[in-house]
């Protein structure tokens, strides 16, 4: 399944809503998929959302890590 930014933002104000204690854990996914999940799952939801913005960056060809270096100038 290819994953939207939509999906990405569903997930996250998922893990904020939860966060705040407002209890909302449903998530629909763009292809009309509802997944629920218990309230002490926020790891879970954190987990997704990584592995979303992973896929996310991938297909968008954005880098999924940097490369820095450093010199003391000599």
């Amino acid at each position: 399944m290819a994953y939207t930014q939509t999906d990405l933002d569903n997930i996250n104000n998922a893990i904020l809503e939860l966060a705040k204690g407002e209890r909302v854990v449903r998530i629909t996914y763009s292809d009309g998929k509802t997944v629920e999940y218990q309230p002490a799952k926020l790891s879970t939801l954190q987990s997704i959302a990584a592995t979303v913005q992973g896929q996310i960056n991938r297909t968008s060809g954005k880098p999924s890590f940097f490369r820095a270096s450093t010199s003391k100038g000599l």
